[in-house]
């Protein structure tokens, strides 16, 4: 009988497991590499949504010979009637037919004008933040003015992960150890008797240097008040309807700084040394989902990521429009 070598056609047991193996950990290594180049390109989507807010902003300059106002609001005797920043500059966002819908003789809220809020539920794409986590069709909020006294709300409105840098408080102040009579108004104005300020901005008024001033940074929009890299049920709960999270909302643009505690927003709020990336409460916090830090627009046009261990006297100072600080002592 002649002998035959059986020919052997599939992998044994062992090795399909170390096949299996290897190719786990090549998936394993792949993932994070996929997800860090997803990342990158959305900052880099969200640094040209900046400054393209920017060039929307010095194009509105040209035009008008002033800024846009952060926030304008008055009330009786004149009127009920007003809107944020970023309803002054949908023209030169390429959103005029948005804008055209918007009647800018009322305020957007549902007892006054349901045809400006249809407008204001509108989602912008250049007002969201390519790495917020949720979607903006899920990101929807409401804006409530009952706690101001106001009889006003604004329901459904499309998120913005943007808002001016108004001024700088009081409190952060000390912590950045600068002098509380130093001015601590910010590039755009806020135009109103019921939050101060009557008076329109311009850039020859920015006396700091258009390199070294803030125009706005990235503050996550929408409901939700995170804290501390966490969802915060509390303040969620106590800033529903005043945080300014929609791109519509009035208040979006009332957002004088007075920072928060590293460790998050307590309740009642506490101001803090922190500026970046604690928590997106309005008045105590710029915010993004980057790693590290949160993107700025300065007043020069330029785009900047400005990480969250930045000093408070440094980020006091890229506020403040003209505060004239002094070189820090070392």
């Amino acid at each position: 009988m002649r002998n035959e070598k059986r020919i052997r056609n599939g992998f044994t047991l062992v090795e399909l497991l170390v096949v299996i193996a290897i190719i786990a950990v090549l998936v394993g290594l792949l993932i994070p590499a996929v997800q860090a180049a997803r990342e990158a390109a959305r900052r880099m989507q969200c640094s040209n949504q900046v400054r393209q807010m920017g060039l929307a902003i010095h194009n509105y300059h040209s035009a008008f010979r002033v800024l846009p106002r952060a926030l304008w609001f008055e009330t009786p005797p004149q009127s009920f009637n007003g809107r944020p920043w970023s309803v002054a500059i949908l023209p030169f966002m390429e959103q005029q037919a948005l804008y055209d819908e918007f009647d800018l003789d009322l305020v957007a809220v549902d007892q006054i004008s349901p045809r400006n809020v249809a407008v204001i539920q509108s989602v912008v794409t250049g007002y969201v933040c390519p790495s917020t986590p949720e979607s903006a069709d899920t990101r929807r909020y409401t804006f409530d003015s009952s706690s101001m006294g106001l009889p006003f709300t604004a329901t459904d409105i499309a998120p913005i992960d943007y808002c001016p840098t108004t001024g700088v408080n009081g409190e952060y102040m000390l912590h950045a150890g600068i002098d509380g009579s130093i001015e601590r108004e910010g590039a755009l104005q806020v135009v109103s008797e019921v939050f101060g300020g009557g008076q329109d901005g311009n850039f020859a008024g920015i006396l700091d240097g258009h390199s070294h001033t803030f125009i706005l940074g990235e503050r996550t929009g929408g409901p939700t008040v995170y804290s501390a890299g966490r969802i915060d049920g509390v303040a969620t709960a106590n800033l529903v309807g005043v945080n300014g999270g929609g791109w519509g909302d009035l208040v979006n643009g009332e957002h004088w700084f007075q920072g928060s505690q590293r460790s998050g927003l307590s309740w009642p709020p506490e101001d803090g040394p922190c500026a970046i990336n604690c928590t997106n409460a309005r008045g105590f916090g710029f915010h993004s989902f980057h790693v590290g830090g949160s993107y700025f627009l300065l007043a020069d046009g330029s785009v900047n990521l400005f990480t969250e261990s930045i000093e408070p006297y440094l980020f006091a100072s890229m506020i403040t429009r003209r505060g004239h600080e002094p070189p820090k002592p070392e």
